[in-house]
């Protein structure tokens, strides 16, 4: 079994929990996250993963009954903080989620990202494409 738990430190060694389930994403609508991103430009993608991680704690603090999405004492400014501040650290972060939720590496779904494109099956690589759907796509096993 895989883990979806993960505890990242922000500044100041503040460590937060996180968990990567499909209910993550339940927050992103009440939040006004839209959770999309020019998969050619890394930059939004890593500012999108850092929403996702965003939610992530909103969803293990919520789901461990810590308290309510208003008590919720870390702000979306700090897990882009984080982000841009250790970018290795948050590298093997994006890993772990996108392995979180939906079983495999990113190494193995840009492998099969490629065979797709090789075979003519694949999306058009241009405009913004939804992260969420992608991985809801992929993490439909928990449901």
């Amino acid at each position: 079994m895989r883990s979806l738990r993960r505890n990242i430190q922000l500044r100041d060694g503040v460590e937060v929990a996180t968990l990567f389930t499909p209910h993550l994403f339940s927050f992103a609508k009440d939040l006004n996250l839209k959770l999309e991103a020019d998969t050619a430009n890394l930059m939004e993608v890593l500012e999108t993963y850092a929403d996702i991680y965003y939610l992530a704690a909103l969803n293990a603090w919520v789901l461990d009954c810590r308290g309510s999405v208003e008590d919720f004492p870390h702000l979306r400014g700090d897990f882009h903080e984080y982000m841009a501040a250790n970018p290795k650290e948050f590298a093997k972060d994006v890993d772990f989620a996108v392995t979180a939720l939906t079983g495999k590496s990113v190494r193995e779904l840009a492998s099969e990202h490629e065979k797709s494109e090789n075979s003519g099956t694949s999306e058009p690589s241009e405009g913004k494409k939804k992260v969420s759907r992608w991985i809801g796509r992929r993490s439909r096993r928990f449901s």
